[in-house]
């Protein structure tokens, strides 16, 4: 028994030293930058709000000093724009991060390095690289088995949804669609975690054998018309704006005789979810799922 408990002891011991992160640390972000850290961050600036959802769900909201004014988290000082970044408040609220998602913020980069500031690039594209983004923010914040159980816990999620869809033909997938009427009209195409996640789930997105900048493209109302899908994804982006999103998209002239539209099968779902790269994309796999299971 005594040697039983010595080794569960080291076991647990060995355990927390592969665990435990050590400085000067060094990491590679998601466009490439080899960025060194020399302790575990105290003052924390998101410069997207995708990016609070990591530092929130891994226990990390006391760090935060400054966020974008489109940021639901308030508890912090507000630096403004998500471009062109405030450099004179960020300098002025002394970070030993900013976090940036990359797109056009990436020019923006070299602009903080000149300043002094580390800065991290965080942009993933699929669900590999949000699992990726949250173990890089646990490691950086000292932490990295917080991430490993925040992972798993996703990844278990995940794979619950992915399996039931599986099971199901694929000619018996609804055709999918998602986006806002317009004369051009944003959607996800091949390459984008949405394109993913509308697959995983059980659908066929009618766009995604189609590319553009990190995997979002402009289509016309036409080729909507001319793919006439099974079910619409339309976003809502504002508190209760679910009905008036639908009302939207089915009183849009060039969509009233769209087969989605006559079957009643217009779905509203979180834009500001479904456009930000973070574990709540986790919850609109399960919420689309759900949807799909309908026309199955």
């Amino acid at each position: 028994m005594k040697k039983f408990l010595v080794f569960s002891v080291l076991f647990v011991l060995m355990v927390s030293l592969i665990l435990a992160v050590t400085y000067p640390l060094s990491l590679v972000d998601d466009a490439g930058h080899v960025v060194i850290f020399k302790s575990a961050p105290q003052r924390v600036i998101d410069a997207a709000p995708s990016i609070t959802d990591f530092l929130l769900k891994l226990g990390y909201a006391n760090k935060i000093v400054g966020v974008t004014k489109y940021d639901s988290y308030t508890k912090a000082e507000n630096i403004g724009l998500m471009y062109p970044l405030n450099l004179e408040k960020i300098v002025s609220l002394k970070p030993d991060v900013v976090f940036i998602f990359g797109g056009f913020q990436l020019s923006q980069y070299e602009k903080l390095k000149k300043l002094g500031i580390n800065v991290f690039v965080l942009n993933a594209n699929d669900l590999s690289g949000i699992y990726r983004d949250v173990m890089d923010v646990a490691t950086i914040m000292g932490k990295s088995e917080n991430g490993k159980k925040l992972v798993s816990s996703l990844k278990e999620r995940a794979l619950k949804v992915s399996k039931e869809a599986y099971n199901v033909p694929i000619f018996k997938r609804p055709r999918v669609f998602y986006g806002t009427p317009g004369k051009q009209i944003w959607t996800a195409g091949m390459g984008s975690f949405l394109n993913e996640i509308i697959s995983l789930a059980g659908g066929v997105n009618i766009t995604g054998n189609y590319a553009g900048p990190n995997g979002w493209l402009p289509v016309s109302p036409e080729f909507v018309v001319s793919q006439n899908p099974d079910i619409i994804l339309v976003p809502y982006y504002s508190p209760n704006g679910q009905k008036a999103a639908i009302k939207l998209f089915e009183n849009y002239p060039a969509f009233k005789n769209l087969r989605a539209v006559e079957d009643g099968h217009v779905y509203a779902i979180n834009g500001n979810v479904a456009s930000q790269p973070n574990t709540k994309l986790i919850g609109l796999l399960e919420q689309i799922h759900d949807i799909f299971e309908k026309a199955w």
